[in-house]
C-alpha cells in the first residue's frame, strides 16, 4: 500500500444478514434503477458532499475519498454475509502555501454511513460485522476529536449492551503483540471509560461475524493477526463499529508509529 500516487487505498465492510424489502424488485423493474452497493454508495456520498464523481476543472482535494469499486453479498438464505464493501483512495489535501497542513481523521464513519444506508434503502440489516484494511500512513491524530465524541456513545440504553470482538493485523515487522498493553491504555484514554477492553489470548480467537474472504486481502497481503480485545460497549451499530475502529487505528498509529497498512476488525455477539 504505496503512498507514492496521488492517494492511499482504504477498504471497509459490513457484514450481517439482509432481509431485502419485498417490493425492491418490482421497483427496480418499474423504474428500470438495477441499483446495486456501488451506484448506491456513490450517490449517497454526493448527496452528504463527502465524495463527488463529478468532473470539473479543479482537483477535488474536497473528496475526504475517491470510489475505486464496491460490492456485496445479498444472498437470501439468513447466514453471515458481506453485505457491502467500498474501496476507495484517500486523496491528498491541496498545499496551501504559508498554511501548514494538518492530516485528516481517517474517513472510516463517513464510509461506513453511506455503506450502512445503501443496504437500508433494499431492506432490513442485521449487523454481526466491520473490517477496515486502513492506511495508517495517512491518518492524522484523531485522540482529541475520539475523546469528545465518547460522551456521545454512552449516552445509550444500557439494555443494549454488547460484547465485541476486536482484532487487529499488521505486517510482522510491527511487532505489535509486544505493545498489546499500551495499546489497551491508548484505547481506553480515548474512549474516558465507555468502552470496555481487554486482550484476548489467543489471538486467533474465532470471529463468526464476520464472512470470509475479507474484501481487501490482496492489499493485505503479508497482514498477520497480532492483536485481538474483548470489547463492552454500551449499544451495537454501525456507528459503534466506526468508533471502535478509528480507536483502534488512532491508537495503533501512536503508541507504535506504524505507517503500514493495518486491518481492523470488529465483531459483536448478539
Amino acid at each position: 500500500m504505496s503512498d507514492t500516487g496521488a492517494g492511499a487505498t482504504l477498504i471497509v465492510g459490513l457484514h450481517g444478514v439482509l432481509d431485502r424489502h419485498p417490493w425492491i424488485d418490482r421497483v427496480n423493474a418499474e423504474f428500470d434503477l438495477g441499483e446495486d452497493v456501488f451506484s448506491l454508495a456513490v450517490r449517497r456520498a454526493s448527496a452528504y458532499a463527502w465524495s463527488s464523481t463529478v468532473l470539473t476543472d479543479k482537483p477535488a482535494a474536497d473528496n475526504l475519498w475517491d470510489h475505486n469499486d464496491a460490492d456485496g453479498d445479498w444472498t437470501q438464505d439468513g447466514q453471515v454475509r458481506q453485505l457491502a464493501w467500498l474501496q476507495a483512495s484517500l486523496p491528498r489535501p491541496l498545499n496551501t502555501p504559508g498554511r501548514r497542513q494538518r492530516a485528516r481523521r481517517l474517513p472510516v464513519l463517513p464510509v461506513i454511513t453511506v455503506l450502512s444506508d445503501a443496504l437500508r434503502r433494499v431492506g432490513t440489516v442485521h449487523l454481526t460485522g466491520s473490517h477496515a484494511l486502513v492506511p495508517l500512513h495517512r491518518a492524522g491524530d484523531a485522540r482529541v476529536e475520539l475523546a469528545e465524541v465518547a460522551d456521545w456513545f454512552a449516552l445509550a440504553d444500557p439494555s443494549g449492551a454488547a460484547s465485541l470482538t476486536v482484532t487487529v493485523s499488521a505486517l510482522s515487522s510491527a511487532d505489535l503483540g509486544a505493545r498489546a498493553a499500551e495499546i489497551r491504555e491508548a484505547a481506553l484514554e480515548r474512549t474516558y471509560g465507555h468502552l470496555g477492553v481487554e486482550p484476548l489470548k489467543p489471538v486467533t480467537v474465532q470471529t463468526p461475524g464476520l464472512a470470509q474472504p475479507l474484501a481487501g486481502v490482496v492489499q493485505a497481503e503479508g497482514v498477520r493477526r497480532a492483536l485481538a480485545y474483548r470489547c463492552e460497549a454500551r449499544e451495537w451499530s454501525t456507528d459503534v463499529a466506526a468508533w471502535v475502529t478509528e480507536v483502534f487505528a488512532d491508537s495503533v498509529r501512536a503508541v507504535t508509529g506504524l505507517s503500514g497498512p493495518a486491518l481492523i476488525t470488529v465483531s459483536s455477539d448478539v
